[in-house]
């Protein structure tokens, strides 16, 4: 029987099992493709989290940023993370009960399956729209599950788009260490995908134009 592979691109199950692989070393790969962390930090500021509102998470990896998001929303508020990899999913949940955060509720999940007819006042793609073989339908759903006067955030990156002569002659090795580990489609640009989305938006870039931070919010007036 001829089995068919999965395309990276596209298939959820491949995007899973590619960061099943990396979980171990994750930190280790920020570092190496030089993730600014005030790209992360300007993504938190951007969310502008209340107490009380309820935030989804897209993607949230080791659960890194789960407690600081836990504390926003204080105790009358809501954490929901979904990411793809079930190893990823229990390192977060490892994280959050070390942490105490009773409120947060990590799923290992796909976005475009996600329920919530109550709706979010926040949603954050961490680096994940790039792994979506289809951002706009992400983008999409994302902005059905936004409340009336919520904010999208969406934190990524793409190739550099100004090469040194270094850059250039690596750039093979890069593309093959990126697509096996961190980003399933290099040639795919995530702030392209936000434009294209046709939502009022804010860019904020990092690094010479790799990492971004995009904020886009939801008019009250939309029912």
């Amino acid at each position: 029987m001829n089995r068919t592979r999965p395309n990276p691109r596209t298939d959820p199950r491949w995007v899973a099992a590619r960061y099943d692989r990396v979980a171990w070393c994750y930190p280790w790969l920020e570092k190496l493709f030089l993730v600014p962390t005030t790209a992360r930090r300007e993504a938190m500021t951007q969310l502008m989290v209340q107490p009380g509102q309820r935030v989804l998470m897209v993607g949230c990896g080791l659960g890194r940023s789960l407690p600081r998001l836990a504390a926003l929303v204080g105790d009358s508020g809501r954490v929901v993370a979904v990411d793809l990899s079930p190893v990823m999913v229990a390192k977060a949940r490892s994280l959050c009960a070390r942490h105490g955060l009773a409120l947060v509720d990590v799923r290992c999940e796909n976005l475009l399956e996600h329920l919530a007819p109550s709706g979010y006042d926040r949603i954050w793609f961490e680096f994940s729209l790039n792994s979506f073989g289809d951002p706009q339908a992400a983008l999409q759903q994302a902005w059905s599950l936004l409340r009336p006067g919520g904010r999208c955030v969406v934190l990524d990156g793409r190739l550099p788009p100004r090469l040194n002569w270094l850059t250039r002659r690596t750039m093979p090795v890069i593309r093959w260490l990126l697509e096996r580990t961190v980003l399933g489609d290099p040639d795919m640009d995530p702030s392209n995908e936000v434009v294209r989305a046709g939502r009022s938006h804010q860019l904020h870039w990092f690094r010479g134009g790799t990492w971004f931070v995009a904020t886009m919010e939801k008019s009250t007036t939309i029912s």
